[in-house]
């Protein structure tokens, strides 16, 4: 490693380095050198030309932004379905780890048996969707439920159509006795066409529905003569059942199979036959979006999750249309670079100019989203090379200064050698992009002493940064790392500067509370010292200092820490407003968790006004408004359809799934808690996972080997888990 470069030659390097930082594959290595979104946006441009498309102008951009938008309005509120978790990894999205194992922990649950052949072909798409293997689930073969299933003659065309999808979605292994090959089910669905082209469920007028799925299932036959004609007449039969509105009825769903089926059929859903005055079927399925996020019934009606998976399935099919693909095409699932949540930074050389979490495959799909997401605008030549963001332009201060970017993965910087749109990232990565020169560094760490300062305390904090300084014999960057000195450091309205070893003292403290560290090295007239860095600080009360619970005798010794944290950190109050009082044995109830978890997650409960999510957390009560915000964000859910039952206990199981949830937790640590517990098997399905996830990562654990999924919790038990987590 050599850091003593000469400054011009330092300063040339860096030019090197900050083409490759943001260019794209003519200066970097082969690879992806666009966005996603811009090539969404523009293959769906140029195949609506190719075709004629009656799709308005803008449109094209309105799909690819809407396929992105469905998609994370999904994953926030949590996976529901096996649809959408097949259509999240057909748009290109990280379906969680969790979704898979669940899904397989319920045909475990099963013992793979189904009454419905529909049911093995719906979970043999998804588990292929997301990387699994539909002949071993769990130790089933539902392939072979599949081919050798009693229940397709005599029963709705939805069986046939459904199998038949499922056998095509990848190369499985069939024996030459088998009940059900391609070819019987291609021949027992063709045998269900009516005269005009149409099919329907069962006997009958045909009806848009059942004929769009069949033209799915079809599209994977087209080079058999008579699948062939029968998909050009099922389309066309579509085509002209489209009312004076442009859809078939007022069903949003209808014509998202309707779009499914075209697209797969590789016939344009937008195109001149299927459009009606300025209508066609893409423009009539995204007027059916809800105000609240996703898909309506009803033209004007409110979120719908049946209607919200199918219009993104939808509109998945048409985005792949565009690049000659079909939405149940599964033979390269899952996606090999998806998109994943991350976080963003975009520091200027003066402040902060965007901040948040986004979905994203590359760094600079990333920037993109995060910047538009706060208005940001971008200047990005030639579509991959960003030169100004926010107004800061390249240059500004007269040197080589500019933007850079730099990833956190696994706690440590990463600085790439590729453009933007080449660096693929991985899910909970951290980008970093921001306004530096040959000066500029990043924070490597922040140490705090003491650990857990206590109020009054004096605070000092160490601060290490990291350059990368170009090596002329290697041609290449050398990490360099260093103490920052004489860079600032502000917590709670105090601030104080580093000194030579990076050290800082926030003299006399703070007072008991949760605060935010926050490190810049802002210059006048030039590139900041080190990039704007945060972490958060917790100052706590010593015991003795504190203010006795009237009942303290009665918590727990193992959790009398844990309470007074919880209760410094406004996390968890008292039960009485004339006195204090904790009442560590009582039950939690599921509004009092729900508003813990928004508390611990830094989320604000809806409005007064919102409207009402269950029918009994009334607009009265103080929990009305935790409730509904713990509902929208996918952290709670009723015990039935309508009902909440805020009073009720919480269980340790359930606290488990409500915190994976909360924390967004991947699963992929799941297996470290496999196996630890004698009760495993009291465990219920839906929450096996998130209780192997929550004790392997150490925010929960059981007592003399077990579990005790149904055990209520404890007020007490909340605080000790609530101030584990992050």
């Amino acid at each position: 490693m050599k850091n003593n470069l000469s400054s011009k030659f330092i300063r040339l390097g860096l030019i090197v380095v900050m083409m490759f930082a943001v260019l794209g594959a003519s200066v970097a290595p082969a690879g992806q050198a666009f966005a996603e979104s811009d090539t969404a946006s523009a293959q769906l441009s140029a195949n609506t030309a190719n075709t004629a498309s009656a799709l308005p102008a803008g449109t094209a951009v309105s799909v690819a932004e809407a396929v992105y938008a469905t998609s994370e309005f999904v994953l926030k509120a949590g996976v529901q379905s096996d649809w959408q978790a097949i259509g999240l990894a057909q748009a290109g999205y990280k379906v969680p780890d969790s979704y898979l194992k669940a899904l397989e922990s319920k045909v475990a649950a099963a013992k793979g048996v189904y009454a419905r052949a529909t049911d093995y072909a719906r979970i043999t798409l998804a588990v292929r969707a997301l990387g699994g293997n539909p002949a071993d689930v769990a130790g089933y073969n539902l392939i072979e439920k599949l081919y050798n299933n009693d229940k397709i003659t005599g029963q709705t065309l939805n069986n046939a159509a459904y199998v038949l999808l499922a056998l095509d979605s990848g190369t499985y292994t069939m024996p030459d006795n088998a009940k059900w090959t391609p070819a019987k089910l291609l021949a027992e669905i063709l045998s269900k066409q009516n005269t005009d082209g149409g099919f329907t469920l069962t006997t009958g007028a045909s009806d848009p529905d059942m004929t769009a799925m069949v033209l799915t299932v079809l599209a994977g036959h087209k080079a058999d003569p008579a699948a062939n004609t029968a998909g050009q007449r099922a389309a066309a039969w579509l085509a002209t059942a489209q009312d004076k509105n442009g859809g078939y009825g007022d069903s949003s769903e209808s014509v998202a199979q309707a779009i499914i089926g075209l697209s797969s059929f590789g016939l344009d859903p937008a195109g001149a036959e299927y459009t009606v005055g300025n209508v066609n079927l893409v423009s009539k399925l995204l007027s059916y979006s809800a105000a609240d996020g996703g898909f309506a019934h009803t033209a004007g009606g409110s979120y719908n999750q049946l209607s919200t998976e199918q219009a993104l399935e939808a509109l998945v099919a048409y985005k792949l249309f565009s690049t000659g693909s079909k939405l149940y095409d599964l033979s390269n699932s899952p996606v090999k670079s998806p998109q994943v949540s991350v976080s963003v930074a975009i520091e200027g050389p003066n402040g902060t100019l965007a901040e948040g979490t986004v979905y994203a495959g590359n760094v600079l799909q990333a920037l993109e989203k995060a910047a538009a997401a706060k208005k940001v605008a971008l200047v990005n030549e030639a579509g991959n090379y960003v030169t100004g963001i926010g107004g800061v332009t390249a240059g500004a201060f007269g040197g080589y200064d500019g933007w850079m970017y730099v990833v956190a993965r696994g706690g440590a910087w990463i600085y790439p050698s590729v453009g933007m749109g080449d660096f693929l990232l991985a899910e909970n990565d951290r980008v970093l992009v921001y306004y530096g020169g040959d000066n500029t560094q990043v924070v490597e760490s922040v140490t705090v002493s003491p650990a857990q300062p206590q109020p009054g305390q004096d605070i000092t904090v160490k601060v290490t940064q990291k350059q990368w300084v170009w090596n002329e014999a290697t041609f290449t960057s050398d990490p360099v790392s260093s103490p920052a000195a004489g860079v600032q450091v502000s917590i709670g309205g105090k601030t104080a500067v580093t000194d030579a070893a990076g050290s800082a003292v926030v003299a006399g403290g703070l007072p008991a509370n949760k605060y935010t560290i926050t490190v810049t090295g802002y210059l006048k007239d030039s590139t900041p010292a080190v990039v704007r860095y945060s972490q958060p600080l917790t100052v706590a009360s010593a015991a003795a200092d504190r203010a006795a619970f009237t009942d303290v005798k009665s918590i727990s010794p193992w959790a009398l820490e844990s309470v007074y944290t919880a209760y410094d950190r406004k996390l968890m109050g008292g039960v009485s407003e004339s006195s204090l009082v904790f009442a560590p044995k009582k039950n939690i109830s599921r509004a009092e968790f729900a508003a813990l978890l928004l508390r611990l997650t830094g989320n604000e409960p809806s409005a007064a006004s919102s409207a009402q999510s269950f029918s009994d957390v009334k607009a009265d009560a103080w929990y009305y408004g935790a409730v509904n915000k713990a509902k929208e964000l996918g952290i709670v859910s009723g015990v039935t359809g309508t009902a909440f039952k805020p009073d009720g206990p919480v269980t340790r199981q359930d606290m488990a799934v409500m915190i994976v949830r909360a924390l967004k937790l991947d699963e992929a640590s799941a297996a470290a808690g496999t196996g630890k517990f004698t009760d495993e098997d009291q465990i219920s399905a839906y929450a096996l996972t998130a209780v192997r996830t929550v004790t392997g990562l150490g925010i929960m654990s059981g007592t003399g080997g077990e579990f005790a999924p149904a055990t209520a919790v404890t007020r007490e038990m909340a605080a000790a888990v609530a101030v584990r987590l992050p």
